[in-house]
């Protein structure tokens, strides 16, 4: 069986800046692996261009085994049309670090617009949908509520129930806690901790929380000027690091932390 999601020699370039540099990673259906690293490495990056928001230069990105961004035409690969990156896209759930909801929508409506205007989803079906969900994230008695009512830790609960509207396979997690107040972090991670734990999406994380990577992740994997460095379970990872780069980041951050 193929990997659920492949890159394969992938670069992204900003002008002569390379920011992802010939990767290649290979990540399992219902893997849960956390991505670590110092800032500017290029983790978020990683996520964007799996979620289509950037545009790659080299290299093809698969989910099950079917080019995502490129199709095969003769011996290579061409890039895909836009109706052939949308249906492979919607596989892939994302949730930001700033929430990103629509300031003039409830809770409810976040969370049913993409459900209907997307999937053809009727109204009543995608209603019940997020009420379910809502309530998966401990939600739901805010649902007539707008985002500007919400603390941030509310409102980052109902940006995953969003994601999981559309039904993903994958989820990616933008260091989904950098934008909250310390006292709020604790509810969103005890929400993905239970997603990891509960159910069998494939997720993908960039996080700088350190003791939840380790608790929740398959793998983990250290990221350094637009290359994976290093991986490894968490427990071998974090207690023996190999690399001097991995080992000199763990003493800083845990130290810090």
């Amino acid at each position: 069986m193929a990997p659920k999601i492949t890159f394969d020699n992938v670069t992204k370039r900003y002008g002569t800046l390379t920011v992802l540099d010939g990767l290649n990673l290979e990540i399992e259906e219902g893997e849960v692996v956390s991505i670590i690293g110092p800032s500017g490495s290029g983790k978020t990056t990683v996520l964007r261009v799996l979620m289509t928001l950037e545009e790659i230069q080299e290299g093809v990105i698969s989910l099950d085994g079917e080019p995502f961004t490129h199709v095969r035409k003769g011996d290579g690969f061409i890039p895909a049309k836009p109706s052939h990156i949308r249906k492979m896209r919607s596989k892939i759930g994302m949730v930001f670090q700033n929430f990103n909801l629509f300031p003039h929508m409830t809770t409810l409506q976040n969370c049913i617009e993409a459900p209907v205007q997307s999937l053809g989803l009727k109204k009543d079906e995608a209603v019940e949908r997020a009420r379910e969900l809502l309530g998966m994230v401990g939600m739901s008695d805010k649902e007539d509520h707008y985002p500007s009512q919400l603390s941030g830790g509310q409102q980052q609960r109902v940006a995953i129930a969003r994601a999981l509207a559309m039904r993903p396979e994958i989820l990616l997690f933008d260091e989904p806690t950098s934008a909250l107040d310390p006292e709020m972090v604790g509810e969103v991670l005890s929400v993905i901790r239970s997603l990891a734990s509960e159910h069998s999406y494939t997720m993908l994380l960039v996080t700088h929380q350190m003791g939840f990577a380790k608790e929740v992740s398959d793998r983990i994997l250290f990221f350094e000027s637009g290359k994976f460095v290093e991986q490894g379970k968490p427990d071998e990872f974090f207690a023996n690091p190999e690399h001097p780069r991995t080992k000199e980041f763990l003493a800083k951050v845990l130290e810090a932390g």
